[in-house]
């Protein structure tokens, strides 16, 4: 009996070490696979497709989520069709979806009324709506699902014909019918699609219709916070008292939220002075723009002649604004485009991709041309070596000054992201950075090395959509300024936010400490972040 005692002790303990020591990354032919996606490799991919390992298969077809690469879709479409196994064909329609190419769209019709699994349906129809347009809505206005599954796909569907601007009355109505669904899950998408009907006034029922039809509490203050908006201020000598007070992040806020007052040569100061802190010029920057439209070029010009990224990108914003009746600035036009084209031609690359990106568009806008589309190249390799080191349940504490949040790490749905979070980590490198941003009811995001959302380090990771985790409570991703720009900076949802999926790495989740999450204020700090395993 003791003996037996002993080798039960053994067994659970060598399971428990298995459960928590490896990821799927033992496999070199998912390594494989995974490095081709990372390279953008969409030829040597193509293969794999047909590969005989069932998992195989799938992970070449979510690798195209990610590349979302056009070339794949007569391939995914046959998968979807022949493949003999349900997984294979789920993932072939998740990245069809992912794509987004209505070239697709007749296959996922035939292959959502020829599919035998309901929970695979969920994915073809939300596929429909991300590949649909404006005359794919009569097939959601004409169907109706008693399946949860089926059901949960026809809301994401519409949600995301939605984020295309394409909206109908009908579609509408029984979207806001489904904000009191039995199950919460597609309530909670509806209430993300009530939020888009409210915000772009696609609908006439009131806020408060809408938060008495659901009973979820959730969903609720969601929407309650759309009108919540903090007061503005009057600048004078009693505003200049308490700005004095503060420190560079309650400055900040407060400078972005004067609403009057004789503040030109003020705001002017802040921006001229270089020993002034990042996030208190970009906001001045803005107010002057906002209250002074008339003297905003001359601004713009000293600032594009600057070597902060984050103004330059300001810059090229108000550029952007222009609209081409203008003629306020048509003196200027030719300025501000030589000003441009020497900022970037100055810019840091990949560090500085995100600023590369808005003058380019500057660019076009000023000239009237259209310039190359910014694509990063391939910088940083993912080291395998570490990333089969992973846990597939690691398990990190960002310790705060408002205390500690627990995170759960997705190794197996985004090796590149984590295995750099990690080091990262490891490297202390977020000890003592800020959350420089925080939006009520949306996210919180930190790790920026310059402190106001602007900062990088020299390098560059491909984005990672190969799963379907979506933006639910508490997801971690990582920040980023287009396709394949991501960085260091990462951000933790408040609340679902569908409209991220599938364009932002989700690499995480909240295990402990949400309530942490829902305090943090602009300016908190992040003390450090370590291994909990």
């Amino acid at each position: 009996m003791k003996y037996y005692f002993l080798i039960i002790l053994f067994i659970v303990g060598c399971s428990r070490t298995d459960k928590t020591s490896k990821n799927k990354f033992s496999d070199n032919g998912l390594i494989k696979i995974y490095e081709l996606q990372d390279r953008r490799n969409t030829p040597a991919l193509l293969p794999f497709l047909k590969a005989k390992k069932e998992e195989h298969r799938v992970a070449a077809a979510m690798a195209f989520a990610s590349i979302q690469d056009t070339l794949a879709i007569p391939y995914l479409n046959q998968m979807l069709q022949i493949d003999q196994d349900p997984m294979p064909r789920r993932a072939a329609a998740f990245a069809l979806g992912q794509i987004g190419h209505s070239s697709a769209l007749p296959l996922l019709k035939s292959a959502f009324d020829g599919e035998l699994f309901n929970e695979n349906r969920r994915y073809v129809i939300e596929a429909i709506g991300k590949c649909g347009d404006s005359n794919t809505l009569a097939l959601f206005e004409n169907t109706n699902y008693r399946d949860s599954s089926i059901r949960l796909g026809w809301i994401y569907g519409a949600l995301r014909l939605s984020q295309k601007g394409h909206y109908s009355n009908q579609i509408n109505d029984r979207v806001i019918q489904l904000l009191s669904d039995p199950y919460e899950s597609i309530a909670t998408i509806a209430g993300a699609y009530a939020h888009r009907l409210v915000t772009t006034n696609q609908h006439e029922i009131s806020l408060d219709s809408l938060i008495s039809l659901t009973p979820y509490p959730a969903i609720k203050k969601q929407l309650i916070s759309i009108n919540d908006k903090p007061a503005k201020q009057q600048f004078n000598s009693k505003w200049f008292s308490e700005y004095q007070l503060k420190g560079a992040y309650p400055r900040a806020e407060m400078i972005k939220h004067i609403k009057s007052g004789d503040v030109k040569e003020f705001l002017r100061g802040k921006i001229l002075n270089d020993s002034v802190h990042y996030t208190i010029k970009n906001e001045a920057f803005l107010k002057y723009c906002e209250f002074y439209p008339f003297d905003k070029w001359e601004m713009v010009s000293l600032v594009l002649k600057d070597s902060n990224m984050s103004l330059q990108s300001l810059a090229a914003y108000e550029i952007l604004k222009i609209n081409d009746s203008e003629n306020i600035i048509v003196d200027m036009r030719a300025e501000l485009l030589n000003l441009c084209q020497e900022a970037i031609e100055k810019l840091e690359i990949p560090r500085q991709a995100e600023t590369f990106i808005d003058l380019n568009k500057a660019i076009a806008k000023l000239s009237g041309k259209k310039t190359e589309p910014f694509k990063t190249q391939y910088n940083h390799p993912i080291d395998w070596e570490f990333v089969r080191t992973i846990p597939s349940d690691q398990r990190v504490k960002i310790e705060t000054n408002k205390g500690s949040i627990t995170l759960e790490l997705f190794v197996d749905n985004a090796p590149g992201t984590v295995s750099n979070f990690i080091k990262l980590m490891n490297e202390g490198y977020y000890d003592n950075k800020y959350f420089h941003r925080v939006v009520p009811q949306f996210v919180i995001q930190g790790g920026c090395p310059r402190g106001d959302g602007w900062g990088s380090l020299n390098w560059t990771q491909r984005s990672e959509f190969s799963h379907y985790s979506g933006f639910e409570t508490g997801t971690i991703g990582i920040a980023s300024a287009g396709k394949d720009t991501e960085g260091v900076q990462f951000f933790i949802t408040h609340c679902p936010t569908p409209f991220l999926d599938g364009r932002y790495t989700a690499f995480g989740r909240v295990t402990e400490g949400m309530n942490v999450v829902q305090q943090i204020r602009i300016g908190d700090v992040i003390t450090s972040i370590h291994d909990i395993q």
